[in-house]
């Protein structure tokens, strides 16, 4: 034990940010004010599958305040190749690239942006674009996909994938107490408290100075710079009050991207927050079935253990939660093998 562990274990440790939390002073990311700011309100898909037929504008933009609407057929340029917007997080297949063209791959997703003088007005004309959807169907039943499922290509982290150990099959035959379950946990969606927010303030000098509600600021800074052909140098991405996201913030979500295309665009200081409803239509926990096998003595030790899962996967990225990792590391039985397969993805 180290002399600052055996020096720290059972003592109040000082929070330097504490005081700035508790008074309300510690500011949320779309909370940073700066002159001459624009505010801009997402509109969500309102179908799961498909792609865009028409976009109507010109009631939104006959609001006073309106700045712009921007969508897939009027967004500045962005970079065009999908592994620009892979993220040092994402998982192997191809990123969500938002207004990129007019496909649907899921309910919620981002297809325009309404910008105005006021976050009032642009929530308000953003419920006058009207948009006409080509509406494929959307298959979302995991059992009736299970016959489907891969094995997702994966990016190597260490213990992501635990090699199995010994003879699970043979220890399971030999063993005289024998157990097998399915369990099921339900799709969870991830909330913190402070919703997702990014002010994007555009400089005088064309430097963009970014706040956002992440946990990865240098991994937004990367994406920025790839997704908007940016100099390293010309963007900053600042989260001086990280908080919590349960991980849905290690990656770039996308009222980060709509701001900065937006600041780009209009070359002015832009915010988008997202609402608590719209915090539904990013990362969660998808749904799975794991099956858990154990094999033990008859005093009760632990003698084979197999834990096999599926879940819901992406429609263009092959992201697996870590679901079989953790258990194939806590168990220490000679005899374990895990498996980890996913459906209603790439493979549809």
């Amino acid at each position: 034990m180290s002399s600052f562990t055996r020096n720290s274990i059972g003592k109040p440790v000082s929070r330097i940010e504490g005081p700035l939390k508790v008074t309300g002073k510690a500011k949320y990311a779309a909370e940073f004010n700066v002159p001459n700011l624009a505010h801009g309100f997402v509109v969500n898909s309102e179908i799961a599958k498909g792609r865009i037929k028409k976009i109507d504008r010109a009631a939104a933009l006959a609001v006073p305040g309106v700045i712009e609407v921007f969508a897939h057929d009027n967004r500045p340029e962005m970079a065009s190749s999908s592994g620009k917007y892979a993220d040092e997080t994402a998982p192997p297949g191809s990123p969500f690239r938002p207004l990129y063209d007019d496909t649907i791959s899921f309910a919620g997703q981002p297809v325009a942006l309404v910008v105005a003088e006021e976050f009032e007005i642009a929530r308000f004309a953003a419920t006058l674009v009207e948009i006409e959807y080509e509406t494929e169907e959307a298959i979302t039943d995991i059992d009736s996909q299970i016959a489907k499922a891969y094995e997702p290509r994966k990016k190597r982290f260490p213990g992501w994938d635990p090699e199995p150990r010994g003879d699970v099959e043979k220890a399971l035959t030999r063993s005289p107490i024998k157990i097998k379950h399915a369990y099921r946990t339900p799709i969870e969606h991830h909330n913190p408290m402070e919703c997702f927010g990014t002010t994007a303030v555009f400089e005088s000098d064309g430097r963009l100075t970014v706040y956002d509600k992440t946990q990865g600021a240098p991994n937004c800074h990367q994406y920025l710079c790839n997704v908007f052909g940016l100099a390293e140098d010309k963007v900053r991405v600042l989260s001086p009050y990280v908080g919590g996201a349960f991980g849905v913030g290690l990656r770039p979500n996308y009222q980060l991207f709509m701001a900065v295309l937006a600041a780009i665009g209009l070359k002015r200081s832009v915010r988008v927050a997202l609402t608590r409803q719209q915090m539904f239509t990013l990362g969660y926990r998808p749904q799975t079935i794991q099956t858990l096998t154990l094999g033990a003595e008859k005093d009760g030790g632990l003698v084979a253990f197999k834990h096999d899962a599926i879940a819901h996967a992406s429609r263009f990225e092959d992201y697996q939660e870590p679901t079989v990792p953790w258990s194939g590391a806590l168990y220490h039985c000679d005899n374990a093998a895990v498996s980890a397969k996913a459906c209603a993805g790439r493979s549809l």
